[in-house]
């Protein structure tokens, strides 16, 4: 068995993404010169657990700038730096909550690059992930201070519009679909975009603003990709 010596290993964490059901544990393995990335789901109920811990380690570290670059890192994807799944599943959650409280509006938009797998499949995945973080520079530029983006997963991603009726997200989403259109990201092919949105309604829930924003950017593949469809 290897022997860990000091000068090898830094520190080993884990972070906690916590929802009703299940829990995302990720384990940094930090060693010279890398990092390394483990993940685990385990049941919400051993998470609380862990989190507790995390809680109490982050309010002794609280001060720390080590300790706030991990919790970050906790929080994002890391190849795009976007936020990841269980942080934007927190942050719909929140917002819900604040637009029952002020009877403000949000949008919600899926953004889905269209036959990405022909990307991958012609030039291979590290140029695929090239276009992957161009991609999201680009909607980030289009985007608000106030908006944040998600990787939902792959090719699919996720922007949260604050105080923003689905009329405004349609000029907002159709600005980005443009851009994406004239950028072939260094390939010899053309890039798009399916996207879809949808406006928050009273009693909607995380996951009934999910399937219906999902099934938007069905209906804008369906249609014939490089669209934008309400729902």
């Amino acid at each position: 068995m290897k022997k860990w010596r000091k000068k090898e290993i830094c520190i080993i964490v884990a972070f906690i993404a916590l929802t009703d059901i299940a829990a995302l544990v990720q384990f940094f393995i930090i060693e010279v010169g890398s990092i390394k990335f483990y993940y685990f789901i385990i049941p919400s109920a051993v998470g609380a657990v862990f989190g507790t811990i995390l809680v109490l380690t982050r309010h002794y570290y609280g001060k720390s700038k080590l300790a706030d670059s991990f919790e970050k890192a906790a929080k994002t994807d890391f190849l795009t730096g976007t936020l990841n799944r269980f942080a934007f599943y927190e942050l719909i959650k929140s917002e819900i909550e604040r637009s029952k409280r002020k009877g403000r509006v949000f949008s919600l938009a899926m953004l889905d690059l269209d036959d990405f797998k022909v990307v991958n499949d012609r030039y291979g995945h590290q140029k695929g992930d090239d276009v992957l973080v161009s991609f999201c520079e680009l909607v980030n530029s289009e985007l608000r201070a106030v908006d944040r983006l998600n990787r939902w997963g792959g090719e699919e991603f996720m922007a949260l519009l604050p105080e923003t009726t689905v009329d405004e997200a349609l000029v907002i989403t159709e600005r980005i679909r443009s851009k994406v259109g004239e950028n072939c990201f260094g390939l010899k092919r053309a890039v798009t975009v399916s996207i879809g949105i949808t406006q928050y309604r009273d009693n909607d829930t995380i996951e009934s603003l999910v399937e219906r924003v999902d099934s938007a950017v069905y209906d804008a593949k369906r249609l014939g990709k490089n669209r934008i469809e309400i729902r």
